[in-house]
């Protein structure tokens, strides 16, 4: 990838800093080529023409002491750098918690000359590494938490870019801190045992790996900003029902009984209707009111009821645990249903008190979840679940 200055050039980085040796022959081989890094990202290293030459980099230790909150240096202290200079070794740049040095001088000696030593140096590289992962594990085990129990599955149906992308980043950061980790403690431990590092390693064998991983993490990571964004904007507010063109797949409190329904304000009978590429069909619609049943008590109720319309039975499947986790706080108990034509699998819960009732009905690619107050008991499944289930199945 080339800037429209010719003397500027940029590079897919190969290897991370923590593979100290490749990335080291990694920095020469381009020098051989007449490319001659200035700054050295994680996903790009930036580089200017010249002769090709012979050039030595070394990556050390930014830090030898700290704690995981310290911010690592940008740069060496001046007295280093003057140290090193005198030696023939030039500071390049800051990545991680390493400083890139360059030595032109074929005669200069080596910035490290025993292995145990240097290993010492890297303590605070095996540190960040280590907090590294172990950080990655804890945001991935907080998110399956958080979206683990009721959300994960609707998460999937009703945002499936957004999920894909927001797991992939979540592996793919995961796997790299891995190789981080995997590197710097093999690289260490070979030092302690007298190792001399192999400057010229190959770093061909590994470099896809490595390339590919960070594209696919860096790529996720700004696909999932771009498709929450988009997904904010266009999220469908909830309207009056009356709104709503065509009828809908579900029986409303007016199918429900014979008598006379009043409803409460709009503001309380509303109907959101949303779509994705797993679920074409999403509709989420709230109502409340008093249905005046002649001679018998009126029933004062609300209805929540929650419609997809998935591309594939095993995704609707999917969903019946979310849709019941999300209202097991009201209703968690099982109940028995009557026989219900047409349906592939039901599933009935009451609360306690058996004020809430939840009823879950699938139907191929559709799935229905209707919870609904029943502050007298009368109005049980017994009596509504076949109701729901003939509008159900007439919808299909």
């Amino acid at each position: 990838m080339k800037l429209l200055n010719k003397e500027t050039v940029y590079r897919l980085v190969p290897c991370p800093c923590y593979d100290v040796e490749a990335c080291e022959s990694w920095l020469t081989d381009m020098a051989a080529q007449g490319l001659f890094v200035e700054a050295l990202g994680r996903t790009l290293a930036r580089f200017h023409r010249g002769l090709p030459q012979t050039v030595r980099y070394r990556l050390t230790a930014a830090r030898l002491k700290g704690g995981w909150l310290d911010v690592v240096q940008s740069e060496p202290l001046s007295a280093e750098k003057a140290l090193y200079a005198e030696y023939g070794w030039e500071f390049i740049c800051s990545q991680q918690e390493f400083f890139l040095y360059a030595c032109r001088n074929p005669q200069a000696p080596e910035l490290h000359t025993d292995p145990a030593v240097q290993a010492l140096s890297l303590k605070m590289a095996r540190k960040s590494a280590w907090w590294a992962l172990i950080g990655g594990i804890a945001v991935l085990v907080v998110q399956f938490a958080l979206n683990g129990q009721g959300r994960l599955a609707r998460l999937f149906v009703e945002m499936p870019l957004l999920s894909c992308c927001m797991y992939l980043y979540f592996f793919g950061a995961l796997f790299l801190a891995f190789r981080d980790l995997y590197n710097i403690l093999r690289f260490s431990r070979r030092l302690r045992g007298g190792y001399v590092p192999d400057h010229r390693k190959n770093w061909h064998p590994t470099a896809w790996v490595y390339r590919i991983s960070r594209g696919v993490t860096t790529c996720s990571f700004f696909l999932a900003i771009l498709v929450g964004f988009s997904i904010l904007v266009q999220t469908g507010a909830s309207e009056p029902t009356k709104n709503y063109q065509g009828p809908l797949p579900f029986a409303t409190l007016q199918d429900l009984t014979d008598g006379t329904l009043v409803q409460d304000e709009d503001s309380y009978n509303t109907l959101e209707v949303r779509s994705s590429l797993l679920a074409p069909t999403i509709l989420e619609y709230r109502e409340s009111g008093v249905i005046l049943q002649g001679t018998e008590p009126p029933w004062d109720t609300s209805l929540t009821v929650q419609y997809f319309d998935t591309r594939a039975p095993w995704l609707a499947q999917l969903l019946v645990n979310d849709l019941h986790k999300e209202r097991s706080i009201l209703a968690d108990e099982p109940q028995r249903l009557p026989d219900l034509p047409g349906m592939d699998t039901a599933y009935a819960y009451s609360g306690k008190d058996g004020v809430f009732r939840q009823l879950i009905l699938v139907q191929g690619g559709r799935i229905l979840s209707v919870l609904w107050i029943d502050p007298d008991g009368t109005q049980n499944f017994d009596r509504l679940a076949p109701r729901f289930a003939e509008i159900f199945a007439a919808s299909a």
